[in-house]
């Protein structure tokens, strides 16, 4: 019999790794402010999600989202600022999710499944959300240059609320 090794299974970071650097390339296309946060807060939450540090999940997750709307507030365009701070939500949710795994079934787990299902829902709840967040900025009014950061906000909002423990 082997040891259990509560760490993340190697498969579950995968989908943290892509969806935080999927996170940096948006915001990487049109705003230096907001990679300054955004790319610490991506490797922050993908070393956290591989080493099993749920404060580092949380603390690179919310440093990427930040970085996302500094990003919209800076001048990048509201579809980047939406990819990216889904990017940054996902990273988060499917980082909080591997360490879990390596908590419950250890390192050496068969999880593929259990990976996929929940990043494809969390990636099914931050697009719905981030619809939302894009409705919201094209019904609302159009002369006020902080719609898409409030736009962005509302959605991240729901997604927040939607992923809730």
């Amino acid at each position: 019999m082997t040891e259990f090794e509560a760490r993340p299974p190697t498969v579950a970071v995968l989908p943290t790794a892509v969806a935080a650097a999927a996170s940096v390339l948006a915001v990487v296309l049109g705003s230096t402010v907001g990679l300054a946060l955004t790319g610490p807060g991506a490797a922050s939450a993908v070393y956290g999600a591989h080493t099993g540090n749920r404060r580092l999940v949380t603390l690179g997750g919310a440093l990427a989202f930040v970085g996302a709307v500094v990003a919209g507030a800076t001048g990048l365009p509201l579809s980047l600022a939406l990819f990216a701070g889904i990017g940054a939500l996902v990273a988060y949710d499917t980082g909080e999710h591997a360490v879990s795994l390596g908590v419950d079934v250890g390192a050496d787990a068969n999880v593929t499944q259990s990976v996929l299902v929940h990043t494809a829902s969390t990636l099914v709840v931050g697009s719905v959300a981030g619809g939302v967040g894009y409705a919201l900025y094209a019904v609302g009014p159009g002369n006020l240059p902080v719609t898409g950061l409030v736009a962005l906000l509302v959605a991240a909002v729901f997604l927040a609320y939607a992923l809730g423990d």
